[in-house]
């Protein structure tokens, strides 16, 4: 008799979604320590690298651009367009992060607008990507 070593498979439709839910906590506890930037630093770009790697990921082994390009449906287009905007608000968000970090005159006010877009957005893609799946 030969006993399964998880209770559930790890396949790629597995695996994923765990993946988006550590993003999605890594980033709730990055918001929680927003004032503690020792903490909140790493967990946010921590988050955006498990994102950044999932990005590359899908387009190596799903051809996600191709799909794309090739013709979708409106909710998976929806969600690469919502996809794209995450990660140029990611970027963002570093750039204005570390100018807050380096006393850089810019004000918080820029930076924490983009993380309302930031956090509405991944939330958007995270709901999304459980319709679209593995298409």
């Amino acid at each position: 008799m030969t006993f399964p070593l998880a209770p559930f498979a790890l396949d790629n439709n597995t695996v994923l979604p765990l993946l988006s839910t550590l993003v999605l906590v890594l980033i709730a506890l990055g918001l929680k320590y927003r004032k503690v930037n020792r903490i909140h630093i790493p967990l946010m770009l921590s988050a955006f690298a498990l994102d950044l790697g999932m990005v590359v990921w899908l387009e190596f082994n799903r051809l996600a651009v191709e799909k794309v390009v090739g013709g979708v449906s409106g909710l998976l287009l929806f969600h690469v367009i919502v996809s794209i905007g995450v990660v140029i608000l990611y970027v963002a968000l570093i750039s204005t992060g570390m100018k807050l970090f380096k006393k850089v005159t810019l004000s918080p006010t820029l930076h924490r607008n983009l993380a309302v877009a930031f956090v509405i957005g991944r939330l958007i893609n995270y709901v999304t990507s459980f319709f679209v799946g593995s298409a």
